[in-house]
């Protein structure tokens, strides 16, 4: 009976634990259930914010590269690194990524995650967007014609892209701020949940202690761990924490905590996920991808901060902007990739060389600035800092790299400009920086040079030449003069063409002013393609009068333009379109150009020599002036430079090499032409000495084509010596 009784007890105690268990195992199947549904509706919300977010990166990292295209093609329009067709391709390809970003921007500002940020950004964005499309076209549009109108347009468009930029960094802001407060309402709600977990914990606690205090301590300890875990969620603003303990119980444990401790470690994962994103825009933004150092958006907020510095502390700061000498010609022989991995080492030379508190930037396919802070107040003081710290770095940049068993060199020129607190236009001091670079590389590279306004101002009136000479064709400004050629008995054999810019305000222009420019910035090509037009048309006119049919024009042409890959070609073009007679065309080439890349340079001259074309090996003497490579060359004529003609007969080692010149041209069978004969004795000695072809002031200067005319008629013509 007592035993009979003892189990009733039992059964009377136990049956509202067992109920109260159950109603226990209700609650935190309903608590799991609901935590599943809210984490669900989070995952949902965190990916479409992480696509918002991925787009406002995307549009940012094509917006940038839109701008490096543009500064790409301006920078290729001003030194003439890039001829129309370039530059016309690259205006489509721009135009074309500008109308996919068109696309982006409303896509970006349409966008509800952005609309509940802020709605006048995103109208903003729009108009700014709107506004620098607008300017880049008619930067592109003119770009081929006028360079300096396009760099005007290029900084309006820049105007608009630096508040579009802000813009963009205000949503991008706003943006990660409304995603971080959906996150904190999902994580109020699982702090919420936690509590009421936490609440049943205690409970089970309480109750689990009736029926032994080990398991109740197990179950209460991992219930509590699973809800602090949930209010470090709620409260995390950087980081995402480890949350080892709920790892730990996901592996060890079966049923509803296992499920709990999975969907907490899902909700840390997709904040792990959204975190990435973030922090991916914040990189595609502001550093460059290849080297990881800041790009020239992050260096000019860092130059403002700069500034700031100042007006607190008096001091002066420099810039410094480094580009990298023959980087292009590296590219082409090397391969981009190595060019690629040399960019990278320089970087962390940089890096390297410098303190934490300094900023070094990529801001060019091969150009680095460094924001160099904290010089002393003086300006000879900080001058004399800034200028050391250029020297160091010129001869750490020049240090010999190993690259797969094969040491790669390279040098750097330095532009330094020295800003404090006086500054107001923060595009300045890279500007001038950037001019100093360049006088670097004019006074020969692997130098430092500071800035100087008067260098400047030389610059800025060789951009206005240049874009003069780019208008020259158009507007018939240039002319050909033309300087005859005779025999020992004075009867004229022939002429040489020289180039002559008339401009309407300067006057006639020095060829030893233009020329280089044009060589420099690519306008040699559409000239040059020019001059040889009319020396053909020239010789057209002439083979229709039987007096003047055999005269001959000699054409100086250019290395640039006689590497193109189709010279051959607009040779053969311009002979069949004018009818000129290919025997009566000479073109001069300079001893440098023939032994660059002799190979294909005699391939070429082979081709053109099939057609009839003649060549003449113009400033004979003062290059390499070797048989070893004279004899392979198809050569028809030797030009003596007048260099050495000025003094052959009061210098006997100008005679000496002038008598050895028309030995050479002899012995391999080619005529002699002496140039700049200016007197009767000079073309005494020539004669005496064996050369019988004469060029100079003495006989004639350079005339234009209707002086020539009046010459030619009065004068004996002589057909050459066969």
């Amino acid at each position: 009976m007592s035993r009979e009784m003892a189990r009733s007890i039992q059964m009377l105690l136990l049956l509202p634990l067992i109920g109260v268990l159950l109603v226990t195992l209700v609650l935190l199947y309903m608590t799991q259930q609901s935590l599943n549904q809210r984490l669900a509706q989070t995952s949902q919300a965190q990916q479409q914010d992480l696509v918002v977010i991925a787009d406002s990166a995307r549009f940012a990292r094509e917006l940038g590269q839109v701008q490096q295209h543009m500064n790409a093609a301006l920078v290729g329009a001003m030194d003439g690194s890039l001829d129309e067709l370039q530059l016309y391709r690259m205006h489509s390809r721009i135009v074309n990524d500008l109308e996919a970003l068109g696309g982006q921007v409303q896509q970006l500002a349409g966008s509800q995650l952005v609309l509940d940020a802020n709605h006048g950004s995103a109208r903003g964005l729009r108009q700014e967007f709107d506004a620098y499309r607008r300017f880049v076209i008619m930067t592109t549009d003119v770009l081929a014609v006028d360079p300096e109108v396009a760099s005007n347009f290029m900084r309006q468009a820049q105007q608009h892209y630096t508040e579009m930029s802000i813009f963009a960094s205000l949503i991008s802001q706003r943006i990660t701020l409304r995603s971080q407060e959906r996150n904190q309402e999902q994580a109020s709600t699982f702090a919420h949940l936690s509590t009421r977990m936490w609440r049943i914990g205690l409970g089970v606690l309480v109750l689990m202690c009736l029926l032994g205090l080990a398991l109740a301590r197990r179950t209460s300890v991992r219930l509590g761990a699973i809800a602090s875990a949930l209010e470090q969620l709620s409260e995390q603003q950087q980081g995402v924490p480890v949350l080892a303990p709920i790892e730990a119980l996901q592996h060890s444990s079966r049923g509803i905590l296992q499920r709990l401790a999975s969907a907490v470690l899902a909700f840390r994962a997709a904040l792990q996920r959204q975190q990435a994103a973030e922090q991916e825009a914040f990189t595609l933004a502001f550093y460059d991808p290849l080297t990881r150092l800041p790009n020239r958006r992050l260096l000019s907020e860092r130059m403002v901060q700069a500034v700031g510095e100042c007006r607190r502390h008096p001091q002066w700061m420099a810039l410094l902007v480094l580009d990298l000498d023959g980087f292009r010609h590296f590219n082409d022989e090397r391969g981009h990739s190595t060019g690629d991995w040399l960019l990278e080492q320089m970087g962390q030379r940089l890096r390297s060389a410098m303190g934490s508190d300094d900023t070094v930037a990529r801001i060019g396919s091969n150009a680095f600035a460094i924001l160099y802070k904290g010089l002393e107040s003086e300006l000879t003081a900080a001058a004399s800092q800034a200028g050391a710290l250029a020297k160091e770095l010129v001869h750490t940049l020049a240090e010999p790299l190993q690259y797969q068993g094969h040491s790669l060199s390279t040098t750097a020129s330095v532009g330094v400009v020295l800003f404090n607190a006086a500054l107001q236009d923060m595009e300045q001091p890279l500007k001038h920086a950037e001019a100093a670079m360049y006088q670097a590389k004019a006074e020969g590279r692997n130098c430092a040079h500071f800035y100087d306004p008067q260098i400047q101002a030389r610059l800025e009136e060789t951009m206005r030449l240049q874009a003069d000479l780019r208008q020259a064709v158009p507007l018939a400004q240039l002319h050909l003069y033309y300087q005859i050629q005779v025999d020992t008995h004075d009867r004229v054999i022939g002429v040489e063409s020289l180039l002559r810019w008339q401009h309407p305000e300067r006057g006639m222009v020095s060829p030893g002013q233009f020329i280089p420019l044009a060589e420099a910035s690519g306008l040699i090509l559409p000239i040059g393609r020019w001059v040889l037009h009319t020396a053909c048309l020239q010789l057209r006119a002439w083979a229709a009068e039987e007096r003047y049919a055999h005269l001959s024009i000699a054409v100086n042409v250019s290395a640039r333009q006689f590497r193109q890959p189709d010279f051959v070609q607009q040779v053969r073009q311009e002979l069949a379109t004018t009818g000129a007679a290919p025997e009566r065309l000479e073109l001069e080439l300079t001893e440098s150009l023939v032994l660059e890349e002799m190979e294909s340079t005699i391939a070429k001259m082979a081709e053109l020599r099939a057609l009839g074309v003649r060549f003449s090996l113009d400033d004979f003497g003062t290059g390499y002036s070797s048989l070893q490579y004279l004899k392979r060359l198809p050569l028809d004529q030797l030009k003596i430079d007048q260099s050495f003609v000025r003094d052959i007969t009061t210098d006997a080692n100008d005679a000496a090499i002038v008598n050895t010149i028309i030995a050479m041209g002899h012995a391999l069978g080619l005529e002699v032409i002496a140039e700049g004969v200016e007197t009767r004795e000079q073309q005494a000695f020539l004669f005496a000495n064996g050369c019988s072809l004469y060029q100079g002031y003495v006989f004639a200067r350079p005339m234009p084509l209707a002086e020539l005319q009046q010459l030619l008629a009065i004068s004996i013509l002589a057909p050459r010596s066969p």
